[in-house]
């Protein structure tokens, strides 16, 4: 015989001392508690999938490359990025050569789908750098100078 009572929410069995449970009372309590769980857990709206774990967990990549000199190269990285922020290691973000009359420009910032400063391009999991071979309005981009090395701060 099932329960006298049933709980409140999931309508499991609750019985009185003068109660016989059965088997299958177990079994079809056992079977609500697993389809309530399930469904719950399975829930996207309810929590963070895989991939939303790693962009909670780590939102911020730091990627680093050496520029190869040429005026355009695609660096792979290792994620998809929502944004980027690249720039010289050691260097100021704007600098003014005088011996050349230009300021040479090293960081810049890209939001994926949504632009970019001058001399780099965000693709999703590809940053396109560019190195300006003379400066273009008194302004030089230097996002891949030889030997140089640059840093990627990958946003998730």
């Amino acid at each position: 015989m099932s329960s006298t009572y049933k709980t409140e929410y999931l309508k499991l069995n609750s019985w009185e001392a003068s109660d016989r449970p059965q088997r299958n009372d177990f079994n079809s309590d056992n079977t609500i508690i697993d389809t309530v769980l399930g469904e719950h857990l399975e829930n996207d709206k309810l929590h963070l999938t895989s991939s939303e774990k790693t962009r909670v967990s780590q939102p911020i990549v730091l990627v680093s490359y050496a520029g190869d000199g040429s005026e355009s190269r695609l660096i792979t990285l290792p994620a998809v990025a929502s944004a980027v922020v690249v720039y010289r290691d050691g260097m100021p973000p704007v600098v003014y050569d005088s011996t050349t009359g230009c300021t040479k420009v090293y960081s810049a910032i890209a939001v994926y789908g949504g632009g970019a400063t001058s001399g780099i391009t965000l693709n999703g999991s590809g940053l396109n750098v560019s190195q300006s071979a003379e400066a273009s309005g008194g302004i030089k981009l230097c996002f891949n100078e030889l030997n140089v090395q640059y840093k990627i701060a990958l946003i998730r």
